[in-house]
């Protein structure tokens, strides 16, 4: 009958002619123009300064992390080529440490989709005069690492990725943990000029620790 033969030509436009479709229907119209829009969206995330930013301050901590490895590294040849084991021991658990820590930026980095770049790395200091000049060198590269870890942590939040805000949070709470206990160990070093043998009691209690007993 014409009525079926009108009603198959509608569904045949409808099926072969979107656009035509469109046009008949608002409904399908409006649904039409924003569906490509959102898909495009989602396709091609387009990368802001802030998130550029976060992603060098990113790659920049797993430097640090791995100087800070090595700086300990050095530090624990110095000591042990001056007999103070206790000590040697002590700077190699944290320059295992350290780098643990450059492992775990790299793991998440990957997990999390962050753009990785591994960077040249500064040859660590080798000699010092004083076991008080070694220590001091290595609260102050704790602080700047404290330091560093803070200023990724608000690039993070600035483009609220706070999963890597919360991945960074335990490190936070490490570093204040270890600056107390550099700033400790220094104060006893610096004591030795007034405490003879100081010294060697404290490069026996930090061998200890490091041997775990």
């Amino acid at each position: 009958s014409l009525l079926q033969t009108f009603t198959i030509s509608c569904l045949l436009v409808f099926d072969y002619a979107p656009e035509t479709a469109a046009f008949f229907n608002p409904v399908f119209r409006r649904a039409n123009t924003r569906a490509p829009s959102a898909i495009s969206a989602l396709a091609t995330p387009s990368s802001s300064p802030l998130q550029t930013n976060l992603e060098r301050l990113y790659n920049e901590q797993i430097t640090r992390e791995f100087e800070a490895s090595q700086l300990y590294l050095s530090a624990s040849i110095w000591c042990d080529q001056r007999e103070l084991v206790g000590m040697g021991a002590y700077m190699l658990s944290e320059s295992d440490e350290e780098r643990n820590h450059g492992l775990s930026f790299v793991s998440f980095a990957m997990k999390h989709s962050i753009p990785l770049q591994l960077e040249s790395l500064a040859q660590p200091p080798c000699c010092w005069e004083t076991p008080e000049d070694l220590w001091s060198d290595v609260l102050d590269c704790e602080r700047r690492n404290s330091a560093s870890i803070g200023i990724l942590a608000d690039a993070a939040l600035e483009v609220r990725d706070h999963s890597t805000a919360a991945f960074l949070q335990p490190f936070h709470l490490e570093q204040v943990e270890s600056m107390d206990k550099l700033g400790t160990i220094l104060a006893k070093v610096k004591d030795e000029n007034q405490t003879p043998g100081l010294l060697r009691q404290l490069d026996s209690e930090l061998g200890s620790e490091a041997a775990g007993v």
